[in-house]
């Protein structure tokens, strides 16, 4: 669990970071995603309930809303209840799911082809349709990365980005076009992705589906995903 949620700080970068007494405090001004505007605390072991007030001054001296991102939950018992106890609402329930990257190859059969390059092109840059999130996040994420698509009738229909490193891969930014959905695009960018994961010696996938996202969650699990840990945020 630890290891993942490691190797997705490193995948999904933020601008500002400091650590302080174990904590990780992050912050990106223009970017709304509250990954990139979060706290993730220390192991438990390390009472990070009793380092609270460092990462209020952090976000407060920036104009920020104090949020810290508990996870693993499963971990944060502790941490949680004393974030409630001080105000801070709970918001966005999340799962952390995992698989082998053989496994998601075997489970799934592509229907379309799939594009993958290492850069952020313009086109896919355009598809995924947030300037700020491309430019302040993607272009300086320093992980090998492969940006997925599905392009139908000369415009990307499906994307996705993979972002591998120390045996894992990162599964982020999946979306299909409205007009576009139910035809296994997205099955085929995950069937895709899981090959180019192997191919570069990552042979874990993991990502990240919010609890109540019930269609994302049936079609990672029919790739062979299962549940590793979960982590909500606290917002004060």
């Amino acid at each position: 669990m630890i290891k993942i949620e490691q190797h997705a700080v490193t995948a999904w970068p933020a601008i500002d970071t400091e650590r302080t007494g174990g904590w990780l405090m992050r912050h990106t001004p223009g970017v709304t995603r509250r990954r990139n505007n979060a706290a993730l605390p220390p192991a438990a072991d390390r009472h990070p309930e009793r380092s609270i007030d460092a990462v209020e001054s952090y976000y407060r001296s920036r104009g920020a809303a104090v949020t810290v991102q508990v996870s693993p939950a499963e971990e944060h018992a502790t941490l949680d209840a004393a974030l409630a106890d001080r105000g801070y609402r709970h918001d966005a329930p999340t799962l952390v799911m995992t698989a082998s990257a053989a496994t998601t190859a075997d489970r799934l059969t592509p229907v379309t082809p799939v594009e993958i390059t290492p850069e952020l092109t313009p086109a896919w840059r355009a598809a995924y349709g947030s300037a700020e999130v491309s430019d302040l996040v993607l272009s300086r994420i320093t992980a090998r990365t492969g940006f997925a698509s599905v392009t139908v009738d000369g415009e990307i229909a499906a994307l996705g980005l993979f972002v591998a490193g120390d045996g894992l891969t990162g599964v982020f930014c999946m979306a299909t076009a409205p007009a576009h959905r139910r035809r296994g695009y997205a099955a085929a960018i995950l069937h895709a992705g899981a090959a180019w994961s192997a191919a570069h010696g990552a042979n874990t996938l993991y990502l990240q589906v919010e609890n109540d996202n019930d269609q994302a969650k049936r079609l990672y699990e029919a790739a062979g995903f299962t549940h590793s840990h979960s982590y909500h945020y606290r917002i004060l």
